[in-house]
């Protein structure tokens, strides 16, 4: 009983510190990479997870009675003093190494860099699933309580990350977290009852190896080891370029589990989007806020005399057409060129919406302006203000297809929608983005204000849309009365050299007059596309065309993503046949990690049926479907989940630190009550979890758009509480099925295999089916998983 507490202590300890490594590499890779490969972490820690079962199915063929050896006193602790140096070197090393994922196809160095990193960062999870997987291969009539230790600490590891990451940072919150395990080798010294075949010298030694590791990790945690933590962004940011210039500081950091908030002074800092080149005057001193080392958010020093270049800008226009406005919502998703349109254009009262709350704050302190720190979405549904102006600032990061995989809502159909139904009669909306060459979204932008209007009922919505542009940027205004009169816009146009890309009665001559490309690309794309809705004929337009410009729903919210397959030969031809340009897209690196993975998976469950397990050892056809399928079946419910709760928290770090810890809490719960339960009730359960999936796919989404106008408590409680039926039976199905399904320590390792093999491939498919099909599908696919576990189990009884 003493070592069985001992072995649950261990897997507690070990769960807890591995997603909590886990969670900050994929903080780690945002900053030090882009967000699109920040996944890849995931896919690393599910593998070390299925290739320590893998290594235990051929250890079992070989050896038998591997599992008593393993989880005695003192093996256990030399596991987790490996797992605590492999976690620490590993992120050292991995920080250490000039890994630049766009550099591939050049430098052909950079594939060892990255084949390095995934080794040796896979190495802490390896070790860690050892753990595990001999826990369920000793306790096998304890599964349910190994399971119940492995998600209580992960749970705890998803909730130390969020409460501790303002006061360590990335970097040393790791090296603190690595060290938690070492607390079980006090446990080993009392506890352990057993003479293991370790000499009596090993044991001595194994504390004062806990010792000497602690104390290298407190000169990491000390400030003489920030050298060594810091997590450096990406050369490609805007914040690292920034800093190459001279008198250019950091001037103040916060760090939390939203991302790591940088305010940089430098006399460099020249940001008016969308600025004329007739204007005369000089840009106000700036200085800029970064997020996780770009999405930049430029802070001006206003002053009465200096206001007058936001005049000069695209978006100002906007404000031209509700002269001394009284009431406007300014929405900030970086940029900051809104504040200054807002404060030239005299409007009585400034509501500002800012998401982060670090950002809130230094938006608040310096402009004196108060700023709602809330989801701009949830903000609007909980409001019944109407605004004479929504100025909606959204300009993306600074490396154009690095955010094809970001999930945001602020230009869905739906989003729309909400805007224009906050308008005054006379009220105007407006949205300013880079411009991008092939078009696209620009075309997306102009089809979903479109669809939004005509959801509305308005019969001509093409009389309330405005497009303008310059060399890089481009500005649409979407009125709610029609704009009848278009002169204002034009006027102002044509005395600042800006480009009209549409309004419903302009005339071939008026584009590309000024910021001249070789052909009007953009207003010809939209002239097609409006002749399309005319005619009925919008779907084969998006059909034919060559990238993806349809308009999206909140079930498909990815604004930045515009590859379509079918396309691709087009797109490299038209980006002038560099495969460099291709690379860089979310999509591409999903597709090439999920092309690995499947090679990985196959390998990791194949070497052990074919080379190593005996006949009598091998795990049935049925039991290995029926384990893949419950893994697989869980990722998938977990990531709907994150994705759906995105539209409620606005923040996908946040949606998944909640989900995480839901799931987690209520599964390891049904993973204690599963020992309870015999096998005869597993096809029960499987049954009632099912129909509890179909009656979430059904109804999440309602139920989610009317969270939406609860207060933040309220949606917190709620959230939990949504998760808590689907939480408790996703426990049952794996350690009943490790209980009573499988029969020696060797097929168990294997189960464990298959489960997280499925997992990393359940993980990266789910990406690419919300991008390319949509959210909900996300859901459909796990429907489809546990089905087939339950016929597995049907089956099985036969």
């Amino acid at each position: 009983m003493i070592l069985e507490s001992m072995i649950l202590k261990a897997v507690f300890l070990i769960s807890l510190s591995s997603l909590t490594f886990e969670i900050l590499l994929t903080r780690v890779f945002s900053i030090s990479q882009w967000n699109h490969l920040s996944f890849m972490v995931i896919s690393i820690a599910l593998f070390g997870f299925a290739a320590s079962g893998t290594f235990l199915s051929i250890l079992g063929s070989r050896k038998k009675g591997w599992e008593t050896k393993l989880s005695s006193g003192n093996p256990l602790t030399i596991l987790v003093i490996l797992y605590c140096t492999g976690a620490i070197a590993s992120f050292i090393v991995m920080n250490r190494i000039p890994l630049d994922y766009f550099r591939l196809p050049l430098e052909p160095v950079q594939v060892l860099y990255l084949l390095t990193v995934y080794i040796i960062l896979s190495l802490p999870f390896f070790i860690a699933g050892l753990i595990m997987a001999v826990a369920y291969s000793f306790m096998p009539e304890k599964t349910g309580l190994v399971y119940f230790a492995s998600m209580a600490g992960s749970a705890c590891g998803a909730l130390i990350s969020w409460i501790l990451l303002p006061f360590f940072g990335e970097g040393k919150l790791i090296i603190f977290s690595s060290l938690i395990p070492l607390i079980i080798v006090f446990f080993t010294r009392t506890e352990s009852l057993q003479a293991d075949n370790l000499s009596g010298r090993i044991k001595k030694v194994l504390p004062a190896t806990c010792l000497a590791i602690a104390l290298i990790a407190v000169i990491f945690l000390s400030p003489a080891g920030d050298s060594i933590t810091e997590v450096k962004p990406s050369s490609y940011k805007a914040l690292s370029q920034l800093l190459q210039f001279p008198d250019t500081y950091i001037a103040e950091t916060s760090t939390s589990i939203r991302g790591r908030i940088d305010t940089v002074k430098s006399p460099y800092i020249h940001f008016a989007p969308g600025l004329s080149l007739n204007f005369q005057g000089s840009l106000p001193d700036q200085h800029a806020v970064f997020r996780d080392g770009d999405n930049q958010l430029v802070l001006y020093d206003m002053f009465k005399q200096n206001e007058q270049f936001a005049r000069f800008t695209i978006p100002y226009a906007g404000y031209l057409l509700v002269p001394d406005p009284k009431n406007m919502l300014l929405i900030l998703c970086g940029g900051g060129a809104g504040i200054p349109c807002s404060i030239a254009s005299g409007a009585g009262k400034i509501t500002i919406i800012e998401q982060n709350p670090q950002t809130a704050r230094i938006v608040r302190n310096h402009y004196k302006i108060p700023v709602i720190n809330q989801n701009p979405r949830a903000f609007l549904a909980q409001s019944n203000e109407r605004f004479q102006i929504i100025h909606v600032e959204n300009w993306g990061t600074s490396l154009p297809g690095s955010a094809a995989l970001t999930q945001e809502y602020p230009f869905t159909i739906d989003a729309f929608k909400q805007y224009l139904s906050h308008l005054t009669k006379q009220g105007v909306l407006i949205i300013s983005r880079k411009l991008l060459l092939p078009p696209s979204d620009s075309i997306r932008l102009w089809a979903s204000a479109y669809e939004g209007l005509r959801e509305l009922g308005i019969k001509n919505p093409e009389y309330h849309i405005v497009i303008m542009r310059n060399w890089g940027t481009f500005t649409m205004i979407v009125s709610a009365q029609p704009l009848q009169d278009t002169s204002i816009i034009e006027k102002f146009a044509r005395a600042r050299n800006f480009d009209l890309v549409y309004t419903h009665d302009i005339s071939p001559d008026m584009p590309n007059r000024f910021n001249i490309f070789d052909k009007p690309y953009h207003f010809l794309e939209i002239r097609r596309l409006e002749q399309a809705y005319k005619s009925g004929t919008e779907k084969a337009y998006y059909k034919n065309y060559f990238l993806d410009v349809a308009p999206q729903s909140d079930n498909r919210p990815f604004p930045s993503r515009f590859l379509k397959w079918s396309g691709l030969k087009n797109l490299y031809k038209t980006t002038g046949s560099r495969p460099y340009s291709i690379i860089m897209s979310g999509e591409i690196v999903v597709a090439v990690v999920f092309i690995e993975a499947v090679l990985v998976a196959l390998l990791l469950l194949i070497i052990p049926l074919i080379a190593f397990l005996k006949n009598n050892n091998k795990p049935s056809i049925n039991n290995i479907i029926y384990f893949i399928s419950v893994g697989a079946g869980f990722m998938f419910v977990e990531l709907y989940f994150i994705k759906e709760y995105t539209l409620i928290f606005g923040d996908p770090v946040i949606s998944f630190t909640i989900v995480i810890t839901g799931i987690l809490v209520f599964s390891g719960i049904g993973g204690l009550c599963s020992q309870r339960i015999t096998h005869r009730a597993l096809n029960y359960c499987l049954v009632i979890f099912i129909i509890t999936l179909l009656l979430i796919f059904i109804g999440l989404d309602t139920i989610i758009h009317k969270m939406l106008r609860l207060s933040y408590p309220y949606q917190l409680v709620i959230s939990f509480m949504l998760l808590m039926p689907p939480g408790f039976i996703m426990g049952l199905p794996f350690p009943l099925g490790m209980r009573y399904l499988l029969k020696t320590p060797v097929q168990r390792a294997y189960a464990w295999t298959a489960n997280g093999c499925a997992s990393v491939l359940a993980t990266i498919a789910s990406v690419q089916i919300a991008l390319s099909i949509g959210i909900p599908s996300i859901m459909a696919c796990a429907v489809l998983a546990y089905l087939v576990s339950f016929l597995c189990i049907s089956c099985a009884k036969k």
